[in-house]
């Protein structure tokens, strides 16, 4: 093996303890933005949609995206169910189920870490690399259409939860008076 090849295999463990470290981070308690999720359930299905168009060639991956869609569907009413969410006085507020966010999150950076190191030993091998517009392969459009449907279904739930709250107002702004 050359060197970059073994500087590489040294490196994706800290890249995935990286990102790791990071997403459990992500998933505390956050402070829930409208806008954040209504870009989340607009901008994830967009995208799914746009890799279906190009996979409409290939029925194996078009199969996979959808199975991953459902298979994320599921998990993200699942998640939300674990939830814990607050409505303060300082704002709306949500911690959402750090297991099944990791999961669904590492598993979709697993095989993007993957198939990049595959690309890049093809790169160095001699083997042609696929061309740019051709589909995904079914084992990288599954997890990418379940990270995108599980986020895409936990900001909806989000939206659905905030409409059906009222804000709390905050100590000593909506207090009567005392009598004189």
């Amino acid at each position: 093996m050359e060197k970059t090849t073994l500087v590489l295999l040294l490196l994706v463990p800290l890249m995935v303890w990286r990102i790791y470290s990071r997403l459990k981070r992500l998933m505390s308690r956050t402070q829930l933005h409208l806008w954040r999720a209504y870009a989340a359930a607009l901008a994830l299905p967009l995208i799914l949609g746009v890799l279906a168009a190009q996979a409409l060639s290939a029925p194996l991956t078009l199969g996979a995206l959808a199975l991953g869609a459902v298979i994320g569907i599921g998990l993200g009413l699942w998640s939300m169910k674990l939830s814990r969410l607050e409505n303060t006085a300082e704002g709306f507020f949500y911690t959402p189920s750090m297991h099944i966010g990791l999961i669904v999150s590492m598993v979709c950076v697993g095989r993007l870490l993957y198939r990049g190191f595959d690309l890049y030993l093809q790169m160095h091998n001699g083997t042609p690399v696929p061309p740019s517009n051709a589909p995904l392969s079914p084992l990288t459009a599954l997890p990418l259409a379940n990270v995108f449907c599980y986020y895409a279904t936990y900001a909806v739930q989000l939206i659905r939860w905030r409409r059906g709250q009222r804000p709390v107002a905050a100590l000593g702004i909506d207090l009567p008076l005392p009598p004189l």
